[in-house]
């Protein structure tokens, strides 16, 4: 149902359904962004959001009724051939973005495993998508957006890792799924880390904004400095000058089904949320980096933590995918709007 119609009710009221919902492929021109391709999806609602398949399927901007909900990195949409691998590379090329995808084989700290130079986060967000598929029809009542695409991860001598990606919205809704399939498509076992970096920027954050969790602890972690978090990790400043992130790990249930994160500014009854299955992603890090202009709060749910390889396996924290072996992922980002609905998601979260 779209603004209280039903769907042969609402074909009379529209020539063309992209009136108002649908996904819109399209290609960035000037500077770095040169010649990237993008998706424009709107549902109607007022949420609407742009996939890059030219950046590991990942999504930039995202917006409800003309209030982001995400923070976009001063970089901005930058092609692929610009990526530093190696060191802190990574940060020149880095979007934010509603979701960059971290991995496949390398998520945190660089360093150098044998002979292989391992950057911050790996090389997934920077990989073009195959096989890109944009999907759009009725089901029954409800018309169905699904964009699809292929990634590879792969190297001679090394991994063949295949991650394969849908991403699932409706008409009249607010929120977006996100389903991943990675598969170990060589005859070696391989490394495999993946972490969702999903950036939650202003206004939905803000000195007036809180974070609500289902996670049974929160414990604070370390920045590259060494240093422990420090403040709390559900309220947040305005921006600060010299602010050095801080970290904090959440701790989850292993029988909980599902675990919520929203931030929510309670001056504007605005916010966003990501929802996670922790037998899927068990793992989730808080980035709190309230800085001048990097003025961002991300949720973090991964199989890691972004401590690198080389930490993960002297942790015995290194996942293996066999070969032929898969893992799928499936999660949930929405925005909350309104004092109905973050009522409601409040209330689910104790």
């Amino acid at each position: 149902m779209f603004l209280g119609k039903q769907k042969q009710e609402l074909l009379q009221y529209v020539g063309h359904i992209s009136q108002v919902a649908g996904a819109t492929p399209f290609e960035f021109k000037g500077g770095r962004s040169e010649g990237v391709k993008g998706i424009e999806v709107k549902t109607g609602s007022g949420f609407r959001f742009t996939i890059i398949p030219d950046r590991g399927m990942d999504i930039a901007n995202a917006e409800f009724c003309g209030k982001p909900i995400t923070w976009m990195c001063r970089n901005g949409i930058v092609a692929p051939q610009y990526f530093e691998n190696g060191g802190y590379g990574f940060h020149r090329t880095f979007m934010g973005g509603l979701v960059t995808t971290c991995g496949l084989t390398q998520v945190g700290a660089p360093g150098v495993d044998g002979d292989e130079v391992l950057g911050v986060h790996g090389r997934i967000s920077h990989l073009p998508a195959e096989s890109v598929n944009i999907y759009e029809a009725w089901q029954d009542e409800e018309f169905v957006m699904k964009i699809s695409g292929t990634l590879r991860e792969t190297s001679i001598y090394a991994e063949n890792l295949v991650l394969q990606r849908t991403i699932i919205t409706k008409m009249g809704e607010s929120r977006l799924w996100i389903n991943d399939v990675v598969s170990n498509e060589g005859y070696a076992e391989s490394p495999f880390m993946i972490l969702y970096h999903v950036n939650f920027g202003f206004p939905a954050v803000s000195e007036n904004s809180k974070l609500y969790c289902s996670s049974m602890k929160v414990r604070p972690w370390i920045n590259q400095n060494g240093q422990a978090a420090i403040g709390t990790f559900d309220k947040f400043e305005s921006p600060t000058p010299n602010y050095l992130y801080n970290l904090f790990l959440h701790e989850l249930s292993v029988e909980q089904e599902c675990a919520q994160f929203g931030i929510i500014n309670e001056s504007i009854n605005f916010g966003a949320y990501v929802a996670i299955n922790p037998s899927q992603l068990p793992l989730v890090t808080e980035w709190k980096m309230i800085g001048q202009q990097d003025y961002v709060v991300a949720i973090e749910p991964g199989n890691c933590i972004p401590e690198g390889r080389l930490e993960a396996r002297k942790n015995n924290r290194l996942h293996i995918l066999k070969p032929g072996e898969r893992y799928e992922i499936e999660y949930e980002i929405g925005v909350l709007e309104g004092i109905e609905a973050i009522d409601s998601f409040i209330s689910n979260c104790r």
